[in-house]
């Protein structure tokens, strides 16, 4: 029998290795997603059980999707997501929001399970990439108020919906200039570098010549 190439080996190798770390990732992200879903699910009408199944489709679909953007992100970004990936910080950052933007589509949606296709359109997996680090800094920044119009409005204590922690008196924070959502700003320069849209409405944060 001939010996098989080297060359073979790790072809195998690296479709293996990848294989196992989607499932890896997807399995993270499933069961970050359904602890936050769950304890959503509590607090509103969707149920304990029922958010938590929405929160593990939500989880694993953007788990997968920070894994493709570690593949082909460059090696800067490369670096920087296995450091988050290190500490968890990664999966709440990604997978937190997707949760709760799965709560909205829920809401307004008639369907009785959410299918995998229809979350893609909602977070809009393998669409917009990351803006350079040149556009972000160009966006506004803002200095949390507790006099702003966009706290006194708000029915609840403002939330940056990346990190889920509040938006304290004099912290800084960017508003993205197409829907006015506001964020912290190491949470949304972070998002930026990946996706290019808010992490809430999904609007693109940019027009195509912007980017230019």
């Amino acid at each position: 029998m001939k010996h098989l190439p080297i060359g073979f080996f790790i072809s195998v190798f690296k479709r293996t290795f990848f294989a196992a770390s989607t499932c890896t990732f997807a399995l993270g992200g499933s069961m970050v997603g359904t602890v936050v879903g769950a304890m959503k699910g509590q607090t509103t009408e969707t149920g304990f059980l029922r958010g938590a199944g929405i929160g593990a489709v939500a989880g694993a679909i953007t788990a997968v999707q920070l894994l493709e953007s570690l593949v082909d992100g460059e090696s800067l970004s490369k670096v920087a997501l296995l450091v988050s990936l290190v500490n968890g910080k990664v999966f709440i950052e990604w997978v937190s929001p997707a949760v709760l933007k799965a709560y909205q589509w829920q809401v307004s949606s008639n369907s009785v399970e959410p299918t995998y296709r229809e979350i893609s359109d909602i977070y809009d997996v393998n669409g917009a990439k990351g803006l350079s680090r040149h556009c972000i800094q160009r966006l506004p920044l803002h200095q949390f108020r507790s006099s702003d119009d966009i706290i006194i409005k708000s029915m609840e204590e403002p939330c940056c919906s990346i990190c889920l922690q509040g938006l304290k008196e004099g912290e800084m924070g960017r508003n993205l200039p197409r829907c006015g959502h506001s964020f912290h700003l190491n949470c949304i320069d972070e998002w930026l570098s990946r996706q290019g849209t808010c992490p809430m409405c999904r609007e693109h944060v940019l027009n195509d010549a912007s980017h230019q």
